[in-house]
């Protein structure tokens, strides 16, 4: 038989209560998305919340083959040899209709449901009846702008490049088990502090992404996988596309993340007691991973400018190289937290220096897809043949979608001793498959994301610059000049001078008389002190809540120096001591 594809909704539809279900219909697909036939629901009946029993009690049959998406923003066409979706042809058989257990349909272009079931935040008003126009208490009632809702579906179907207000819906993450909304008391951070500081995006994936997972989360069986063929053309296509990068899929090792696979990268390289150069201030896991290895941190400090913007001193960089006998480097393409992509002329020298100390380079490109427009990141391991055979290349759409909750990332070692070394550790570690869903994630980012992706990079370049105007009336705090990632480097050093406050305050005073949870510059090392980072993946309304607060506490300081926090030490693991 052969069923049409459901009518877009235009409301947000209730969830069921926790552990339960409440309908007996599955939740549409959206238009657009797996248009040849419905998706399967699954039949029989549930008890609510009740231990032990089985929301899928019927059989299922499936197509031979799974559906695949197209490179097509937020379609689904069908795998490999099909054309177009009406590949699929006839619906699966026998379903029923029994809802999901605790599967909810995410709101168009960045609303998640918030903390309570049933409900969603919307700036302004919606003609949805479960949203409100009313801003979340973390956001002391700021006005929101206005975000229409015509002509979207229930369900991220279609990405709509041109509406703005895709990623300036506001989505309270509170009640998801979000590290940066809901683990503020364990990790001894007031309440009411607002987060800007993990770097997770409060927007929405991809709608590609997400009609992937609810197909593949529909399926019902999470199996031990592993990248196959069509993975594997997803990853070369990107970076082929994205880099003008010729990848070979059998350089490809996959690790939940790129921070173990920094670690592991560590230990594959370099002995016990060895140095391992990084160049601070950086992103702090690594020195953790460099010191949790029993290995030498050999620091070389990066260089700031008149102009604000940091560079490498080669010199420098020599002479640490000649001084330590370090034989690794982590390279961190583009710089976290200092914002530079790196330009190919600046890696070619880095390339030249490490190659004739035979070094072997680490490259975190996490954020390579967040070069913003304007700039691109060039992958290290391009430059060629002899500088790929010495670099482990740590890539993954962990942040350019929003998938760190999904672990996945994939390692291109073209080497084949270094990779052999590299596979070595992993398998010591005891990880085999990745997760099913990271794998799904990634090969849907990679064939449908680049326009969502785009449009994002403009989205977090208009927040870098209102972030700039704002500090404009903030006397003493500027930013630092970016040009990748959605992190900014806030150079607070005008402020201690101008106030008195002490560096080691300077947190203290975010979170007590701003409200805000940042993270502080002191724990990237060198360099990072009286500095602070801020993540600006967020709706406007939520950064402009926190330059708020901002601006007022600074005025407070400035008019009663006496107010200053008083600091508490932190720990490695940037949690408060007592």
């Amino acid at each position: 038989m052969t069923t049409t594809a459901p009518a877009p909704l235009t409301t947000a539809p209730a969830l069921p209560p926790e552990g339960g279900l409440t309908s007996s219909t599955a939740p549409a697909l959206p238009d657009g998305g797996l248009t040849s036939s419905t998706a399967p629901a699954l039949g029989g009946s549930a008890s609510p919340g009740t231990p032990g029993s089985t929301a899928f009690p019927g059989t299922a049959t499936f197509p031979d083959t799974a559906p695949a998406l197209s490179g097509t923003l937020g379609t689904a066409t069908f795998p490999d040899s099909a054309a177009s979706p009406s590949a699929l042809g006839t619906a699966p058989a026998a379903l029923g209709g029994a809802d999901f257990p605790g599967a909810a349909p995410t709101l168009p272009g960045g609303a998640a449901l918030s903390g309570t079931p049933g409900t969603a935040t919307f700036p302004g008003s919606t003609t949805s009846p479960s949203t409100s126009g009313t801003a979340p208490t973390a956001l002391e009632g700021v006005d929101f702008p206005t975000a229409s809702l015509s002509g979207a579906t229930a369900f991220p179907g279609t990405f709509l490049p041109d509406a703005p207000s895709q990623f300036d819906l506001i989505a309270d993450r509170r009640g998801t088990g979000s590290l940066k909304w809901d683990f503020a008391a364990r990790r001894r951070r007031p309440q009411d502090a607002l987060p800007l500081w993990v770097a997770d995006m409060d927007h929405a994936t991809a709608p590609c992404v997400t009609n992937a997972l609810l197909w593949r989360v529909r399926h019902a069986i999470f199996g031990y996988s592993e990248p196959d063929a069509a993975y594997d053309r997803a990853l070369r296509n990107w970076f082929s596309r994205r880099y003008d990068w010729q990848v070979d899929p059998e350089w490809n090792v996959v690790t939940p993340g790129v921070v173990p696979a920094l670690a592991l990268a560590v230990r594959a390289c370099t002995g016990p007691g060895e140095g391992v150069v990084i160049e601070e201030p950086v992103y702090y896991p690594f020195r953790q991973v460099v010191e949790g290895a029993g290995r030498r941190v050999v620091s070389v400090p990066l260089v700031r400018g008149a102009d604000g913007a940091y560079r490498r001193d080669l010199g420098a960089l020599e002479q640490a190289l000649q001084a330590s006998g370090a034989r690794l480097l982590i390279l961190c393409n583009p710089h976290n937290p200092v914002g530079r992509v790196w330009s190919r002329a600046e890696l070619t020298d880095l390339a030249e220096v490490t190659g004739r100390h035979r070094v072997t380079v680490v490259a975190d490109e996490i954020h390579a897809d967040l070069a913003l427009p304007g700039y691109r990141t060039t992958p290290f391991a391009s430059l060629g043949r002899q500088v790929a055979a010495r670099t482990i290349s740590c890539t993954s759409p962990s942040k350019s979608f929003n998938l760190a909750g999904l672990q996945v990332a994939n390692i291109l070692i073209a080497d084949p001793g270094l990779r052999a070394a590299f596979r070595t550790e992993l398998d010591a570690v005891g990880y085999s498959q990745p997760g099913v869903l990271g794998l799904v994630a990634c090969r849907a980012a990679y064939e449908g994301g680049d326009e969502w992706l785009d449009a994002l990079r403009e989205h977090i370049a208009r927040a870098h610059a209102h972030v700039a105007r704002r500090l404009e009336r903030i006397p003493g705090i500027t930013a630092t000049p970016c040009e990748g990632t959605y992190l900014l480097w806030l150079d607070c050093t005008g402020l201690l001078a101008d106030t008195g406050l002490e560096a080691g305050e300077l947190d203290a005073f975010m979170l007590e008389q701003a409200g805000l949870w940042l993270d502080d510059g002191a724990v990237f090392g060198t360099g990072g002190e009286g500095f602070t980072r801020m993540n600006v993946a967020c709706p406007r309304a939520t950064l402009d809540a926190a330059l708020d607060r901002l601006e007022r506490a600074v005025q407070t300081l400035r008019h009663h120096p006496r107010s200053r926090p008083r600091p508490r030490p932190l720990r490695e693991n940037g949690t408060y001591s007592s």
